[in-house]
């Protein structure tokens, strides 16, 4: 997908994108495999939802060649980690024509868009969305991160500063409705089982390209 997007969106992007990451890895894609009974096989892919604005959609089968669509990175700091594992931000590009006509790109960051009447929250990539902390582990299967949960809180005690950040791996493929959309995409459950029926639990593993 290509936009014509004029200086000031381009200024908003970068306000959104985390420009003070220090590093990053990349581009990889997105392995989906089914899990608890479920035969998913494929992979994760942009797919339009508005102006400049992308869902986190399931392919199945085999990765498409050349696609851009499917290709992924990850920025991180390095100054937070869980289980030794890196935290940051999942990114794609979003490419456009500049003011020359060449081709150009602006980072997009992963978030999530919520409905008020679902545990099932859908990743989304754009400007309007927080960002979600997330990285791979060990194994390159990709994790949700949070640095407290609130099943632990009691009355008048702050849980930080000595809260411990904790991974997870609520991933999904689900049918979803989004921006006037309607995708199988990935999900994220925010409490099991998910309130959506079309639902299926997948892990999601880093693959990068051989060399």
């Amino acid at each position: 997908m290509k936009l014509q997007l004029s200086a000031l969106f381009l200024g908003l992007a970068a306000g959104m994108v985390s420009a003070q990451e220090s590093n990053q890895t990349g581009p990889f894609y997105l392995h989906v495999t089914g899990k608890e009974g479920s035969t998913l096989d494929g992979y994760v892919g942009s797919c339009h939802a508005g102006a400049a604005i992308e869902g986190f959609c399931y392919a199945g089968g085999a990765l498409p060649e050349g696609s851009t669509s499917f290709q992924y990175y990850f920025n991180y700091t390095g100054y937070t980690t869980v289980n030794d594992d890196e935290v940051g931000q999942l990114a794609w590009r979003l490419r456009y024509r500049d003011e020359n006509g060449g081709d150009a790109y602006v980072e997009q960051v992963l978030g999530l868009q919520y409905l008020v009447n679902s545990n099932v929250a859908a990743p989304m990539f754009g400007l309007g969305y927080p960002y979600l902390s997330v990285g791979f582990d060990k194994g390159g299967k990709l994790f949700a991160y949070n640095y407290f949960d609130d099943a632990t809180f009691t009355p008048g005690t702050n849980p930080l500063p000595n809260a411990e950040g904790a991974a997870y791996y609520h991933w999904h493929v689900c049918w979803q409705y989004f921006t006037g959309y309607y995708y199988q995409s990935i999900g994220w459950a925010q409490t099991t089982p998910p309130h959506n029926p079309t639902c299926e639990p997948v892990d999601i593993t880093q693959v990068f390209p051989p060399s």
